[in-house]
């Protein structure tokens, strides 16, 4: 026994043969506090989104159509596949740190060979039946934690997945959202081309009225023709982008075009301009799970340069077999066919042509891409929210100047309609401040558009009421 173990040493000292590479310092996962949104705070905090934020868009046709969505997506269903099959990994990672117990037997006819060196008459010359059946038990002392090290990569890679079903959750209701923004957003722009082609219709008629009478000329009434047609090829335009935006909803929803042509004109609410969450850089990174998978992603990577490490050293397993083996298969239960077996299996890396090196060197490339990617992703994530609260703060004052310009346009359009009434203009007077206050207010509905998205996309930079839980933790399951 004391040789033995004189031995296993002397293999494990010949180890040293394999260096691990020197490489430079790995890069750190960079911290949000020393990133700055850029804007002023409100004067009370606001607080993040919920998981049912479009909701406070007014519409119960759009929550059905998010939970459709929800039920029937491919793609949700294809991140659900994804987080199941990471779990499953996750579970093989585990079940290899544990001891493994076996049972192993066969059976069959053997004729052994007459000429082993041995007296005639000592082995049988004819044909007889054997069996072994034994009990088989392997542990791996995991000495330099490869499978602690591969476990803990599983664990953070199946924690990355189940985040990236609610990631992929949250894109889906965003697309979801914002198409119907834009679609309630085409129904205004249709009412107000159809209130331009009837003024067009009518400033027409004024116009061939006028020629009639030898008060116009003809370019005069062909320039109201024409402005007449480009109305109505606008509406046609307008009708077709309703019924692709209504097509794509029912692809997002995951049903067929024949769902799109039930979705009827959004009857959005009005949104209130949300509040900033306060210290928002750093709660930022718990509540979006773009950005808590990247960093479990960058965690199991970790985990894989220790397994990397691990194969410049060698594999040490206790094994145990203990069962029966006979030639004549009514000997092998007797107390004489017993056998047993058990001590340590060494697998000792000397010379590997580099692969190990080279393995290495991999799992850390692998590691810094994915802290890059982190970072990257942490940078995007704050412009995210800083540009939304960019726009939501322009837009406030744009809508507000627009909304006087309609104001404006409407009490122009009252005074014209009084004059033409006293007989003091004619007809076009009121026809041009009918087209002005039209245009005023189709200025006013694209803004009101571009809020409903900039509220979606404030949302959406929020996290979209995702918030990191211990579940979530690599931490809590190792």
């Amino acid at each position: 026994m004391i040789r033995h173990t004189q031995a296993l040493l002397a293999m494990l000292a010949l180890t040293g043969c394999a260096s691990i590479p020197q490489l430079d310092a790995p890069p750190a996962l960079r911290d949000p506090a020393t990133l700055s949104l850029g804007v002023r705070p409100a004067a009370a905090p606001g607080s993040f989104p919920d998981d049912r934020w479009w909701t406070a868009m007014g519409d119960p046709a759009l929550d059905r159509l998010m939970e459709e969505a929800l039920s029937a997506s491919p793609d949700l269903a294809a991140a659900q596949a994804r987080a199941r099959r990471a779990l499953a990994f996750q579970a093989q990672a585990k079940a290899a740190t544990l001891p493994a117990l076996g049972v192993e037997g066969s059976a069959g006819a053997i004729r052994q060979s007459q000429n082993q060196g041995f007296p005639p008459g000592l082995i049988p010359g004819d044909v007889r039946d054997q069996g072994r059946i034994g009990a088989l038990l392997e542990f791996d002392l995991d000495l330099w934690g490869r499978k602690r090290s591969a476990l803990a990569a599983a664990t953070s890679a199946a924690m990355s997945a189940q985040v990236d079903v609610a990631q992929t959750r949250l894109l889906l209701q965003a697309a979801i959202a914002s198409a119907y923004a834009d679609l309630a957003g085409l129904f205004a722009s249709r009412d107000l081309a159809e209130a331009r082609l009837k003024n067009a219709g009518d400033e027409l008629a004024l116009l061939q009225a006028r020629q009639a009478r030898g008060l116009e000329n003809s370019a005069v009434v062909s320039e109201a023709e024409g402005q007449l047609a480009r109305t109505v090829a606008e509406l046609k335009a307008l009708d077709e982008a309703i019924a692709l935006t209504r097509n794509a909803l029912a692809a997002l929803a995951g049903a067929g075009p024949e769902r799109g042509q039930m979705i009827q004109r959004p009857q959005l609410a009005v949104r209130q301009d949300l509040a900033l969450p306060g210290d928002l850089p750093l709660n930022l990174v718990g509540r979006r799970p773009d950005l808590v998978s990247a960093r479990l992603r960058a965690e199991s990577a970790s985990a894989r340069i220790g397994i990397a490490r691990a194969a410049f050293y060698p594999d040490i397993n206790l094994v145990a077999l203990v069962g029966f083996q006979a030639i004549g298969l009514d000997n092998l239960f007797q107390d004489s066919s017993l056998i047993a077996n058990a001590g340590p299996a060494l697998r000792l890396p000397i010379f590997d042509g580099g692969a190990a090196r080279a393995g290495y060197r991999a799992a850390r490339a692998d590691y810094d891409e994915a802290v890059s990617l982190y970072n990257a992703a942490l940078i995007t994530a704050i412009r995210q929210v800083a540009d939304a609260a960019a726009s939501k703060a322009s837009l406030t004052d744009q809508i507000a100047a627009a909304q006087n310009a309609v104001n404006a346009a409407q009490r122009q359009l009252a005074a014209t309609r009084q004059r033409h009434a006293a007989g003091l203009d004619d007809l076009r007077r009121t026809l041009a401040a009918e087209r002005a206050l039209i245009g005023a207010r189709a200025a006013l509905s694209a803004l009101n558009t571009l809020n409903q998205q900039a509220d979606i996309a404030l949302s959406v930079a929020l996290g979209g009421g995702f918030a990191e839980t211990p579940e979530y933790k690599p931490e809590a399951n190792r």
